[in-house]
């Protein structure tokens, strides 16, 4: 007998949180209408699909997060860079488009004494330098369009800000930088949920423009791949090996992420009972899509002992799976089958709910 739909709705918000968002402690979540769980159940649903298409992701990176002090000095050169010094326009808060040593020459100019002012030396960050990317293949004019939608959605409250769009790598980007100071003095600080707004954000610009994008955090995918560092690119490009970094995963770091990742598997357990127990045909379709998804993520090479992979459910005859009512979310009764494994092989790592 299937769930009640608002039943299926509400599981899948939960189990979805767990796996795309980070964890908020003691705070109680609202309680939401008929129509509103609907509508969030909806969305969740297209989050969903999305992630199991593999639908491209976006990035989002705050470059000059770790450096340290700037004042207008880093920032003068940051802009010559980013206009490719002068050659490339930028354009700013105001639709403005400044191009050439000049145009560069003055904007340099009022960022440096207009407002606020940047110091030429300073103990603060003064600029953040965020940078939009895409993979290659992407249109990038729609890349450009949706990171002019974002910026101003995102910091059109009279912030002073620059976009530059790139068009000679691969992988169409925007470099954007933004003015510490907001026009009422108050200083952005944008921490690791703020990053993680402005990804779906971006995404959400880009599909208004016709590009298929995604914003799901890398362990949701199980995700293992590294990108190296700014400094290991550059001494790529120069032909040096670096030292400490290494493109792949020893065997012990793969385990290790093997394990990390315990929480994902479970969640993606939920979502798969979930929708197995929904009256919709459509939303039980996806249960087989889940366990493939989840069989085939990167971090599964690092899995140890032999086998398939952590399954999501014990498969019955006819291809169909069987959930106990404890599966499932229900009190456990005596009636119900012993509560099954999350990983055969790993006996440390059970479904607890």
């Amino acid at each position: 007998m299937p769930f009640p739909m608002t039943w299926v709705d509400q599981m899948l918000l939960d189990w979805g949180d767990r796996l795309f968002h980070e964890p908020l402690r003691h705070v109680r979540a609202p309680r939401m209408s008929r129509g509103e769980l609907g509508r969030e159940g909806r969305r969740m649903r297209e989050k969903l699909a999305r992630t199991l298409r593999r639908t491209p992701e976006v990035m989002v990176k705050i470059t000059n997060k770790a450096s340290g002090a700037q004042g207008m000095g880093a920032v003068r050169r940051h802009l010559r860079y980013i206009s490719r010094n002068g050659k490339v326009e930028l354009e700013d808060q105001d639709g403005m488009i400044v191009l050439g040593r000049e145009a560069l020459r003055d904007l340099t100019h009022a960022w440096h004494l207009g407002g606020w002012g940047i110091p030429q030396e300073s103990r603060r960050r003064e600029v953040f330098n965020v940078l939009l990317s895409m993979p290659p293949g992407t249109d990038r004019q729609a890349v450009r369009d949706a990171a002019r939608a974002f910026a101003a959605g995102e910091f059109g409250d009279g912030r002073r800000y620059v976009f530059a769009a790139h068009d000679d790598e691969a992988h169409p980007h925007v470099h954007l930088s933004v003015q510490v100071r907001g026009p009422d003095g108050r200083r952005l600080n944008p921490r690791k949920q703020d990053l993680q707004r402005w990804r779906e954000r971006f995404a959400g610009q880009l599909r208004e423009f016709g590009v298929e994008a995604n914003a799901t955090p890398r362990h949701a995918r199980g995700e293992t791949r590294r990108y190296p560092k700014q400094a290991v690119v550059h001494m790529t490009m120069r032909g040096e090996t670096p030292r400490f970094w290494r493109q792949e995963l020893d065997e012990s770091t793969r385990l290790a992420s093997w394990h990390a990742h315990a929480g994902t598997f479970e969640a993606w357990r939920g979502m798969a009972h979930a929708v197995a127990g929904s009256p919709s045909p459509d939303d039980r379709s996806l249960e087989d899509v889940i366990t493939d998804f989840v069989q085939t993520m990167p971090v599964q090479q690092g899995r140890p002992g032999p086998g398939p992979g952590p399954g999501l459910g014990d498969r019955a005859e006819g291809g169909h799976h069987r959930h106990s009512r404890r599966e499932r979310g229900f009190p456990r009764t005596e009636r119900d089958e012993p509560q099954r494994e999350l990983f055969p092989d790993d006996p440390d790592a059970r479904l607890e709910r």
